[in-house]
């Protein structure tokens, strides 16, 4: 068992890194557009920078897995870390990936409608402190057709399970990109505070959704950060969403514009500037039973 009572910050955090999996990949669909943009490589541990592309392969495989081929040339080779170097931002070529470009027509885009590949993480990638990553690491998906719809928000819906609010999409997101553009405020509020959303997994309420973006949303634990794998219901009362109108999907279409807009087709197009608002409300709990302390002298009758 761990026990991170007591512990400063810094301690918490790097204890809360060692309960992380070793490598997990965003997004980890089982189908992507074939105009899909970019990967989030999240790691449990800081990894070594400089020349990490020689770790990464991009393989066209057939439907049992078995490589066909490697990519050539998918990646736009400049490291993009987060600031705890446990995070890294991987683009497939956009040169390739933008239809019309030079890069599409000369080589073709990266990813090919109706074909399978995987995305390869080698085991031999030094952590930081100089030990490597270990296992080899791969994430299989299956190219599907183009996505050029912009995100609709409209659409989306939001279930509240036990007090908390689960954000359902019914799109494929960029989860970076939601959660830097989606706040929420209580309903009538001006102040606007900031929510985590957690991707659903086997310690939250809601169920994981194969084929769209859905979020648990919780309010940030400063204390540990374990605790936002386990989110408190939210106070009763009415709130609203604010999303940004420069949230993406993961074919770059943000709620403001397409990724692909042709202005010569479309000269009279305006992009969203204002964001979408969605209100939703936490209803009452039923209060639950108080249970009364019944003294043993009161079970036990002496003989």
């Amino acid at each position: 068992m761990l026990i991170a009572f007591g512990m400063t910050s810094v301690a918490r955090s790097e204890v809360y890194r060692k309960l992380l999996p070793p490598l997990r990949f965003e997004p980890d669909f089982p189908e992507l557009p074939a105009n899909h943009l970019k990967f989030y490589l999240h790691f449990g541990q800081r990894m070594e920078r400089g020349d990490v592309f020689r770790y990464l392969r991009l393989i066209e495989i057939d439907e049992s897995g078995r490589e066909i081929a490697e990519v050539r040339e998918p990646f736009r080779e400049i490291e993009l870390w987060d600031g705890s170097f446990t995070r890294l931002t991987v683009w497939l070529h956009p040169g390739r990936q933008k239809p019309g470009v030079n890069l599409n027509v000369e080589i073709g885009p990266v990813l090919e409608e109706g074909k399978n590949y995987r995305l390869e993480v080698s085991g031999k990638w030094p952590m930081e402190n100089g030990e490597p990553l270990g296992e080899s690491r791969s994430y299989r998906f299956r190219a599907e057709a183009p996505d050029s719809t912009q995100p609709d928000p409209n659409k989306w819906t939001i279930e509240i399970m036990d007090g908390v609010p689960v954000l359902r999409t019914g799109d494929k997101l960029d989860a970076a990109s939601v959660r830097n553009s989606i706040h929420c405020r209580k309903d009538g509020g001006r102040e606007e505070f900031t929510i985590q959303l957690t991707t659903p997994d086997k310690t939250t309420k809601a169920s994981y959704a194969l084929n769209e973006s859905v979020f648990e949303l919780a309010t940030p634990e400063e204390e540990f950060p374990l605790k936002a794998l386990f989110p408190k219901p939210w106070q009763p009362g009415g709130y609203e969403l604010i999303i940004d109108a420069k949230l993406e999907d993961l074919a770059g279409n943000s709620i403001a514009r397409p990724f692909n807009l042709d202005i010569e087709k479309h000269p009279n197009f305006r992009e969203q500037a204002e964001p979408v608002i969605l209100p939703f409300r936490i209803p009452e709990q039923p209060s639950r039973p108080e249970w009364k302390t019944v003294p043993s002298t009161s079970l036990l009758q002496r003989r």
